[in-house]
């Protein structure tokens, strides 16, 4: 199980993961012309699913090719016999709450292709009135400005007159999550159908509903306007005037259409439909693959590779069941391929010297061996028992390794075993263990692991309540989230330094995000408060009380508050009540 958290500068493009038919040697370089999505092919397709806080996400429906499946608990998945093009094979993911996710490749034939995609949060941020029009902003100064009368119920393309609900959210170009939470990959068709690889600077997914939940669309001959934010980092190197992309969700390319203009720290656009957009720099391709086997010759399978550019910027992959990596990197450029661990760990394990390579050529880079110290893979066991020191049957151990999750389920006799690589010998976990059937849960515990198997004994499942829930009234009437539904508390900074979100799985509207100060039990100000398509925006006047209050992971933060939110269509106002209690 792979868990990514990595830190990366502006996206380039690697669209990584098993390509050819057939292995090359060193000196074979071929060309091709423009894109070519190649043979359809049968693959396996593996993955996992995460949130935007690295979470699994389970439940979430995968779609490769015309076969379907679920993630399970960890988020993960598994398809076999995908039918899948080459060059352009694509995996989409569909759960209520998140925006689509989605992830673009070249596959081959037979091979295990490896994926991770981190879901959105699919959040309503306002709403407007369709027959006047209007403007909303997010606190990072996205925006998005819809004309009068420029809607249209997108099955019919009939006028829409009611209030548009909408749900938008930026990927920011210099995230180290970028390369997971971006649709597809960066690989686009221009203004010439030429393929080319994209470096990002913004991208902005909107959704347009209307007040029974339809989807809406622009009109026919209307514009609506987005604003894209640009983070500090990539401000100075921003060009004035810029590609504008719009994400295919059939083909998984993006495809330029038109431009967006720099406006002080932020990307001016008009467009003409909503997908995700994204402001992008652009350049030639060329393609390389190679295959990476340990001393003893076995396939590094699933293992991240990385290719940093000159300016610092970098992207990664996964190599496929056989060692074998193959992607699109920026042409007639000197880079550098790294081999990780695992996306946790920095340091590569192997670096190599690559390019320049010719535009819309393909370098067999061959069969690369690694020496591997043994010191990258550790296991985890015990037990776990409930308070009357039976054997936990229903339940879980979540484990934390530094920026990594894992959660390994329970056996029959309340056992357990977790497997994961790691950078060094010896390793700090933290870990804590969940009995479904009581809602108990053990304390947080930690313990140093090393390399091999670590029995982390005997855990009880006992003494800390596991009850997780957001309860509101608005306008008298009350709402509930409970597990299953989506729950979480993240940290902020300052008087946000704790934000909740949480949404109803299955609902588009049933949802509630709201961010406060503090660090511990007391009264604290309620800094921002979003609700069923009611935004009360920053510092809202009222207190957040806190009763409860962990900073260790697997602890619970508790505490309620009473407000008043203005509908940003009406500007009528709501009366909010809420309790709330969540897990770390």
């Amino acid at each position: 199980m792979k868990h990514l958290l990595r830190k990366t500068s502006l996206g380039l493009l690697l669209i990584i993961l098993c390509a050819l038919a057939c292995q090359k040697k060193n000196s074979d370089t071929v060309t091709f012309p423009g894109i070519n999505t190649g043979s359809t092919i049968s693959t396996n397709v593996a993955g996992r699913i995460v949130n935007d806080q690295s979470q699994p996400v389970s439940g979430a429906t995968i779609k490769a090719g015309t076969s379907t499946t679920t993630t399970d608990i960890n988020g993960e998945f598994r398809i076999n016999s995908a039918s899948l093009t080459e060059n352009t094979a694509l995996v989409t993911v569909e759960k209520a709450g998140y925006f689509s996710g989605s992830r673009t490749f070249y596959a081959r034939a037979n091979q295990k292709q490896y994926v991770e995609i981190m879901l959105l949060p699919k959040l309503g941020i306002g709403s407007v009135s369709a027959t006047t029009g209007g403007t909303i902003t997010l606190g990072n100064g996205s925006a998005i400005t819809l004309q009068p009368s420029g809607v249209v119920t997108a099955s019919t393309g009939s006028a829409y007159t009611g209030n548009v609900n909408i749900a938008m959210t930026w990927i920011n170009p210099a995230s180290a999550d970028l390369y997971r939470q971006m649709p597809g990959d960066l690989r686009g068709m221009d203004a010439t159908n030429t393929e080319v690889g994209m470096q990002s600077f913004g991208m902005l997914g909107v959704e347009l509903t209307g007040s029974g939940g339809e989807k809406l669309q622009i009109a026919s001959g209307k514009k609506a306007s987005l604003k894209f934010p640009l983070p500090t980092t990539v401000q100075g190197s921003a060009p004035s005037t810029i590609a504008l992309w719009s994400f295919n969700d059939t083909t998984g390319l993006w495809k330029q259409e038109g431009t967006a203009t720099k406006s002080g720290n932020f990307y001016l656009a008009d467009v003409s439909h909503f997908s995700f957009w994204n402001c992008d720099a652009y350049f030639p391709l060329a393609r390389f693959s190679a295959t990476f086997v340990n001393q003893s010759n076995q396939p590094l399978q699933n293992v991240p590779v990385r290719i940093k550019r000159a300016n610092g910027s970098a992207t990664y992959g996964f190599t496929d069941s056989t060692g074998y990596i193959t992607g699109s990197v920026p042409s007639n450029e000197s880079l550098v391929l790294e081999v990780l661990a695992t996306y946790s760990c920095n340091t590569p394990i192997y670096t190599q010297n690559i390019g320049p390579f010719t535009t819309n050529t393909t370098t067999a880079l061959g069969t690369i061996n690694i020496t591997l110290s043994a010191a990258i893979t550790i296991t985890l066991t015990g037990t776990v028992v409930n308070c009357s020191n039976a054997p936990v049957t229903n339940g879980y151990v979540d484990v934390r390794v530094g920026p990594s999750s894992y959660r390994a389920n329970l056996s029959s006799t309340g056992t357990f075993s977790l497997l994961f690589t790691n950078c060094s010998s010896t390793s700090p976990v933290t870990y804590y263990a969940v009995d479904n059937t009581t809602s108990q849960q053990s304390a947080t515990l930690t313990a140093t692991a090393n390399v091999g198997t670590n029995n982390l004994g005997t855990i009880s499942a006992c003494g800390i309540s596991a009850a997780r829930f957001i309860n509101w009234t608005l306008d008298g009437t009350n709402y509930s989230l409970v597990p299953p539904d989506s729950m979480y508390i993240y940290p902020g900074q300052g008087t946000t330094s704790n934000i909740v979100n949480g949404f109803a799985i299955g609902s588009t509207t049933k949802y509630i995000y709201f961010a406060f100060g503090g660090n511990s039990v007391g009264t604290f100000p309620l800094a921002y408060l979003n609700v069923a398509n009611y935004i009360s925006g920053n510092n809202p006047g009222s207190n957040v009380t806190v009763t409860e209050y962990s900073t260790a992971i697997g602890g619970y933060v508790a505490g309620s508050f009473s407000t008043i939110v203005k509908d940003s269509a009406s500007l009528t106002t709501h009366p909010v009540q809420c309790t709330f209690r969540l897990r770390r």
